[in-house]
């Protein structure tokens, strides 16, 4: 047995020759398919992975329910000593799958293995070495956003292992440090200082809602650091020490509402969203652009996560009948919203949504029933044919399995790393100040199409897409701009100084938080 044979998370090793499990110098015996499970986890260390994925790739030409897989989760712990409600190896993400929380190494130590991501215990910090350039990436791994940020983090470090696999940046390897931003903007602006100030990181890549970008932006200020943010926004924002590789409102928010109107020929929209910044500052943005318009605004509600709140706005949709809901909402909420809004005979054949945060990931937990027929702005589509897009769409499944689909802040932040890259091999360092300077010059042929940073604002010039919900959890792109449109930060319905007082009013009226609090 070599060491190249061995998987090693202390004190356990996993001889994969032989398909034992040693504790230290003591063998553990286990039966075949839970020894599968095992490596299955460990190679896949630090990420999510679904139910779905583990019966599919551990019973490849069989059938097997679920309770089969928790039982094979449930002899594990046993053997490992591990607690479910206070795990140190397995941990269950409700409904969703499990997680294997600790680092998994190579015997050699060098040589980490599965995604090759670090999340370090409080009690110790690993070794930095000279060859190794660590960067950050801080998504929500649990909690409401989990659903929708988790894959991104699998495309983020899709780059970085394209990257390395190319011989690094500098001659140095590429080290991600993952952490779980936990669906809490004080959670990410807690893990973006620890990040910068204990793990060294040269960049970070992350956060998904403007509530947790806007908890991190005064930390990368203050440290004169970086963050490279791959989500689609409501703008009204231009960080010296942020890039944008998601949509600004002119790539995506304004050409939607133009286009229910003009191609659509609907006068009279609801607007549904979350209590927090994003959804407050689209609407408010919508709301200019359907006034200019001509168009009425028949209704506005906020959602908090709980049924009784949902029931009250759909309610309150049904009562004024409008011609086609905008809805701003993120995360999980959807799928509660989406079902009690077709239980109560709101269908897209009858009342059509456009949705900003919902795309192929999110449509996975909802039936094509519920959604056929509604619509999604974004600026990539997997359904997008085109060579470079194909590519990327083999490469997803081929690193994480073949039932995974690709979405909007995936290719995002897929682009962001090798855009970083480039910078970082132009300007020769890791430097902070260098590295911008240099992405501001920086293009990518993405799989969405032709990107580049706009060197005055940070925000990348993208193509604006319309798409319609098909069969497959898919969309039919119905309405594209063709060619890369400059994003715009600043609405210009408003001055940019309206806009930073409308967005310091909701700071304020919040308690100096930017979701609104539940109590």
């Amino acid at each position: 047995m070599t060491s190249r044979d061995t998987l090693v998370f202390q004190p356990f090793r996993l001889d994969l020759a032989n398909e034992q499990l040693w504790r230290e110098s003591t063998l553990i015996p286990l039966r075949p398919k839970t020894f599968g499970v095992l490596l299955y986890l460990a190679r896949n260390a630090q990420r999510l992975v679904t139910k779905q994925e583990l019966l599919e790739n551990i019973w490849t030409d069989t059938v097997v329910s679920d309770e089969l897989l928790r039982g094979y989760i449930r002899e594990l712990r046993e053997t490992l000593g591990d607690d479910a409600r206070k795990p140190r190896y397995i941990e269950t993400v409700p409904a969703r799958g499990y997680r294997f929380l600790l680092r998994v190494e190579l015997e050699a130590p060098s040589s980490p293995v599965g995604t090759r991501t670090e999340i370090p215990s409080p009690e110790t910090k690993p070794r930095k070495t000279h060859n190794e350039l660590r960067v950050g990436i801080l998504h929500s791994l649990t909690g409401t956003m989990a659903w929708t940020e988790g894959p991104v983090v699998d495309a983020t470090l899709l780059a970085i292992e394209e990257i390395n696999g190319r011989g690094g940046i500098l001659g140095r390897e590429i080290l991600p440090v993952v952490v779980d931003g936990r669906s809490e903007e004080t959670v990410f602006s807690y893990h973006a200082e620890r990040l910068i100030a204990r793990e060294e990181a040269c960049a970070i890549f992350g956060c998904w809602t403007s509530a947790s970008r806007k908890s991190v932006l005064p930390i990368v200020e203050k440290k004169d650091h970086l963050l490279v943010y791959p989500t689609q926004y409501e703008g009204m924002e231009q960080c010296p020490n942020i890039f944008y590789t998601g949509a600004a409102p002119n790539q995506q928010i304004i050409p939607a509402v133009q286009w229910a109107f003009g191609f659509l020929r609907k006068k009279r929209y609801f607007l549904v969203g979350w209590n927090s910044v994003y959804s407050r500052a689209a609407n408010a943005i919508i709301r200019d652009e359907v006034e200019e318009l001509g168009g009425a605004i028949v209704g506005e509600e906020y959602v908090l996560p709980d049924t009784v709140e949902i029931t009250r706005v759909v309610r309150a949709i049904a009562r004024s009948k409008p011609d086609v809901i905008f809805n701003s909402l993120v995360g999980d909420t959807n799928l509660f919203y989406t079902r009690l809004l077709r239980a109560a005979g709101i269908t897209p054949a009858k009342v059509p949504t456009v949705y900003f945060s919902v795309g192929e990931i999110e449509l996975l937990s909802l039936s094509t029933k519920e959604t056929l027929g509604d619509y999604a702005a974004w600026n990539y589509f997997q359904s997008l044919d085109r060579p470079k897009n194909h590519i990327f769409v083999e490469k997803v499944r081929h690193r994480y399995g073949r039932q995974r689909v690709t979405a909007d802040p995936m290719e995002a932040g897929y682009l962001g790393v090798h855009l970083w890259a480039q910078a970082v091999e132009e300007a020769g360092t890791t430097d902070t100040s260098a590295v911008r300077e240099a992405l501001r010059r920086q293009k990518f042929d993405a799989p969405s199409g032709p990107v580049r940073i706009d060197s005055e604002n940070q925000h990348t010039w993208k193509t604006v897409r319309l798409g319609k919900i098909v069969e497959g959890g898919q969309f039919e792109i119905v309405w594209s701009s063709e060619k890369p449109i400059r994003p715009e930060p600043y609405p210009r319905s408003r001055p940019a100084a309206a806009w930073d007082e409308f967005l310091a009013g909701l700071y304020r009226q919040w308690h100096g938080h930017w979701t609104k609090p539940q109590n």
